[in-house]
């Protein structure tokens, strides 16, 4: 099957590494998607492991769509097409008229350009194809359908595909508070990964917020797989969906055992200025079976002691007022790195207008992304 899993754009290189290690093949980079190879066995391994993903899709079909009817035509040829197959489920069960349906399109490019008209068509031409087929025609569910479709318009070209994941994949299910503008979990998982951690020292964040790198970092490290607390996945509504296999999957190591040092110990340390923050990181620490982990406090990350042992520091700066156009305020954050991090590691999401580039420092590698609808920067750091 043609498989595509989305992130956020910047990340498509982590992705694939991802990937890599998960050991799928034949993988091609996309803007915010990297494609690949693979079998249901691959789409129930990816929604559970993939921590810098959005979305996994499969792809059910494409064809040339330059207007409505063109559009309606190539999803009802689809459904008509009753034993065409992907890796098993084959059309005509997919399709059955019980199973309730839900649309999204994008449309770039291409002669339509409304995408409410590329979902009403698209729409048409399934159901319409089902009453030929079967007398009867699927519901729609917006909330909770049974197969959630989506369509991508492009150059005139339609690409029809199924939506495996449901929410995104960065919605782990741990975050149960939150404060303003939180860092997404794939965003703070990139983080991670981007800094080459190898498990070794504590990990501190004396801006903690709502908890977020703490948790992507202990999840990680403790060889979690990033789907571990969710609560289910668009997939397991699908007819082929195999329990058995599933739970055969999760109780996988999700971190390759070769990335963690041997006898690495997790202690995290959060600090945040604010009381509602350190209340909302402990909520969510909890929520992800981590407090038992966690040192947290209401502090200044000025002020802070780091424990003696060099590990991983993460920051992502509050922007605003504190560092959004403060070079002096970016140059004291390098400053307190150099004094008291010393041997650490430190990666930070710049997302202000300067992208950290008064830190005073010489990141040893830096990752430009979108961190939501800001542009931003993770920037890694060697403090020797």
């Amino acid at each position: 099957m043609d498989l595509i899993a989305t992130c956020a754009l910047g990340l498509e290189e982590l992705l694939e590494a991802e990937l890599a290690a998960l050991g799928v093949g034949e993988t091609t980079r996309h803007r915010g998607a990297i494609g690949f190879r693979g079998g249901w066995t691959d789409v129930w391994r990816t929604n559970w492991r993939l921590r810098t993903a959005n979305r996994v899709l499969v792809t059910l079909d494409s064809w040339p769509a330059e207007d409505g009817d063109a559009l309606a035509a190539g999803a009802g040829k689809l459904v008509d097409q009753r034993t065409r197959a992907w890796d098993g489920l084959d059309c005509a069960t997919l399709f059955q008229p019980h199973r309730t349906l839900a649309l999204r399109a994008s449309a770039s490019a291409s002669q339509i350009r409304d995408v409410r008209w590329v979902t009403l068509r698209v729409k048409d031409g399934l159901v319409d194809a089902q009453r030929r087929e079967y007398g009867r025609r699927s519901s729609i569910d917006k909330k909770s359908p049974d197969l959630a479709l989506r369509v991508w318009l492009h150059r005139d070209q339609a690409t029809l595909l199924l939506d495996t994941s449901g929410e995104p994949l960065d919605r782990r299910g741990y975050r149960v508070q939150t404060t303003e503008a939180p860092v997404r979990e794939n965003i703070a998982a990139a983080c991670v990964l981007a800094s080459r951690w190898d498990g070794r020292g504590p990990v501190v964040d004396p801006m903690c917020g709502s908890g977020t790198l703490l948790a992507e970092a202990a999840s990680f490290q403790l060889g979690r797989a990033a789907g571990a607390i969710r609560r289910g996945w668009s997939f397991q509504r699908l007819p082929n969906y195999d329990e058995k296999r599933f739970r055969a999957i999760s109780e996988e190591p999700a971190t390759p055992p070769e990335a963690i040092a041997p006898g690495s110990k997790l202690e995290l340390y959060g600090i945040d200025a604010e009381d509602s923050a350190v209340e909302a990181a402990r909520a969510n620490l909890t929520e992800a079976r981590l407090a038992d982990f966690a040192t947290l406090a209401r502090g200044d990350a000025f002020d802070f002691e780091p424990p003696a042992s060099p590990g991983l520091l993460m920051l992502n700066p509050p922007y605003g007022e504190r560092l959004e156009g403060s070079p002096e305020q970016w140059k004291r954050l390098g400053d307190l790195m150099k004094q008291r991090y010393r041997g650490w590691r430190a990666v930070v999401l710049a997302g202000d207008t300067n992208r950290g580039k008064h830190i005073g420092l010489k990141p040893s590698s830096r990752l430009p992304v979108r961190n939501g609808p800001l542009d931003a920067r993770i920037l890694v750091f060697d403090l020797y």
